[in-house]
This record gives C-alpha cells, sequence and structure tokens, in this order.
C-alpha cells in the first residue's frame, strides 16, 4: 500500500538500530532517509542515490545545534548507517576529510551500496563488450599489419612468376 506524500522508511531502522539510537542520530538518519529515499527522480523513476545536504539544512531541519549535527552524523557513519561521500563519489569517513569540503552527498548506507554492488553477469557484460568505434576517421587508432616485405611487381612479373615460377626476362 502506498501512502501520498509519504516517505518509505526501511524497517531494518526500527526493527534493529531504534532502541540503539539516540534522538539526534535519529533525526539526522531521518532527514538523510527523507532527502534521499523520500523523492523519485521523474525522468527514470528511481529513488535517489544521495544527496547534497549541508549542515545548516540538518539545522533547520531536526531543531539541534551544529555540533550535536555533526556528531550524530560522525557516529551514524561510524555505525554504517550513512555514508558521506565528496563529489567524486570518494568516502568521507572521518571528521577531517569532511572538514572544509564544499559539498558532501549523504546516503542511507545499505541502499547505497546496494545499488553500487555488480553482480557477475553485469561485469562480465562489461569485460567482454567491445565498444564501437564512434569515429568516421580515426586518428590516434592505427591498426599495425605484419612486415611482410612485400615487392612492388608489375603485373607482367606477376605474371611471369605465376606461371612459370621464373623471373621475367628483362626489356630493354
Amino acid at each position: 500500500m502506498y501512502i501520498f506524500r509519504s516517505t518509505q522508511v526501511p524497517n531494518e531502522i526500527f526493527d534493529q538500530w531504534l532502541p540503539y539510537l539516540n534522538q539526534a542520530q535519529l533525526k539526522v538518519l531521518m532527514v538523510v532517509i527523507r532527502q534521499t529515499l523520500g523523492w523519485i527522480d521523474p525522468k527514470t523513476k528511481k529513488r535517489k542515490r544521495k544527496d547534497w545536504i549541508s549542515i545548516q539544512f540538518f539545522v533547520k531541519r531536526t531543531g539541534l545545534t551544529r555540533k550535536s549535527v555533526s556528531i550524530a552524523i560522525s557516529e551514524l557513519i561510524y555505525k554504517e548507517l550513512i555514508v558521506a561521500l565528496d563529489n567524486r563519489e570518494c568516502e568521507l569517513r572521518q571528521p577531517k576529510d569532511r572538514r572544509g569540503k564544499k559539498r558532501i552527498y549523504y546516503a542511507y548506507a545499505p541502499y547505497f551500496r546496494a545499488l553500487k554492488r555488480k553482480t557477475w553477469v553485469d561485469m562480465l557484460t562489461e569485460v567482454f563488450t567491445y565498444l564501437p568505434n564512434t569515429k568516421q576517421t580515426p586518428t590516434k587508432y592505427k591498426e599495425t599489419y605484419p612486415n611482410y616485405n612485400y615487392k612492388r611487381q608489375t603485373d607482367r612479373e606477376r605474371y611471369y612468376e605465376l606461371m612459370n615460377n621464373k623471373p621475367p626476362p628483362k626489356y630493354r
């Protein structure tokens, strides 16, 4: 059943993690889930994998101080419930890694890692799929042919060689 204008929260948070999360951690986790799993891209019809969320946005949404938001983020990353990423999708696990970054993307870790994981079929198709050469005239791609040292011959020389297996007579 789908409830209009609502966010689906994974059951694992209620079943496994709820007793072990304090109020600040739960608030920050709910904001991350709302900003990622709560949105569906209209083009792809899929949920967001990650979203850029500033500390100030966490402060406004949760009502917590900057320090308590930062501590809650660190603890959730340690518990592997959320992932902090830079713009190249490198994980920022420590507070010193996140310090000074202009944009930090956050994601709900189990969902993010499940989408990032590839199956054997995906990996094999990447290995055995040849990309087409889309250039009309290749500039840097050059085929190398084996060097057989062919001797240029005229038609007459080639004809005599095939017919007689002898070199043709020389004309003056």
